[in-house]
């Protein structure tokens, strides 16, 4: 029986259009009422996700910055590992210097750097792209949360921590080189979480060291926790679910990863997986495999 429900956000319980569908949604409203705690866990930050379920309603134990925080349903901080500071800020300051697209995420805002989409406009015509697109990564459901940064050595006098750090680039070479700098360091959780990025996050952070600790705090076993994720930042939460769920929107070797296999986050993906674990005779059966 399944105690304990862990899903990602984009890809995931979002659609393509950010949005919680109403599908999901009342699977969501579902599960909790058969008892089921709901928890999300995503790459996204705290107050991000919080804004997002307090939208609809739902009450939900949050994961953020892919594992770097933990809140429980009430918001109270149950655990919380950050970069190092200066080690952050060095690191800041060099992708900067290289034109990288950035987003810092601290307690209570994104921090990007003021000329970021000059950069990645820059690399669109470098790279011969001339069609017309939105330029950037979404973050962040809202605008609001981000703010932009000229002088990055404001954070050296007060006290911002920051929870990861995420480059994004349309140069898949260029975004290579980074990666494997910061990997070849051994200090950091590196992963990506989709197509054109990278993260830095503190050693030994991830959504399924953070799965465990909350299971562990609500006295859940790991046998009757399910998740359900589409993207390479989801693999970890996978390895300590007693069951594991792959949208169908994810790539095969993620499919392959998973016990089980749902439709797409815009055929309410998360619905299936929830009436197919808790047996609700749902007009939409069949949806894993």
């Amino acid at each position: 029986m399944i105690k304990l429900l862990a899903m990602d956000m984009d890809g995931t319980l979002l659609n393509r259009h950010r949005e919680i569908s109403w599908g999901n949604l009342k699977a969501l409203r579902y599960a909790h009422a058969k008892g089921v705690t709901l928890a999300i866990a995503s790459g996204r930050a705290f107050f991000d996700i919080s804004s997002k379920m307090h939208e609809v309603d739902v009450e939900a134990h949050l994961v953020g910055a892919n594992g770097a925080t933990i809140h429980s349903s009430d918001g109270k901080l149950l655990g919380a590992d950050f970069l190092d500071r200066n080690e952050a800020l060095a690191i800041v300051q060099e992708l900067v210097a290289q034109h990288y697209y950035i987003g810092v995420y601290s307690t209570h805002h994104i921090y990007v750097p003021e000329q970021g989409t000059d950069w990645l406009r820059d690399e669109l015509q470098h790279l011969g792209i001339h069609e017309d697109r939105s330029v950037g990564f979404q973050g962040a459901t809202r605008d609001d949360f981000y703010r932009a940064v000229d002088d990055w050595s404001v954070f050296k006098t007060n006290n911002t921590e920051f929870s990861k750090i995420i480059i994004f680039s349309y140069d898949d070479a260029k975004l290579q080189k980074a990666r494997e700098i910061y990997e070849g360091k051994h200090k950091y959780s590196i992963v990506t979480s989709g197509t054109g990025n990278f993260e830095i996050m503190p050693p030994n952070v991830s959504k399924g060291n953070a799965l465990d600790h909350l299971a562990h705090y609500l006295g859940i076993p790991l046998s009757e926790v399910m998740a359900i994720g589409d993207n390479y930042n989801d693999l970890s939460m996978f390895d300590v679910a007693g069951v594991s769920v792959a949208m169908g929107n994810a790539n095969d070797e993620i499919k392959n990863y998973c016990d089980r296999v749902t439709t797409e986050c815009n055929e309410d993906g998360v619905a299936h997986a929830i009436y197919e674990a808790l047996g609700y005779p749902s007009d939409e059966k069949g949806g894993l495999r």
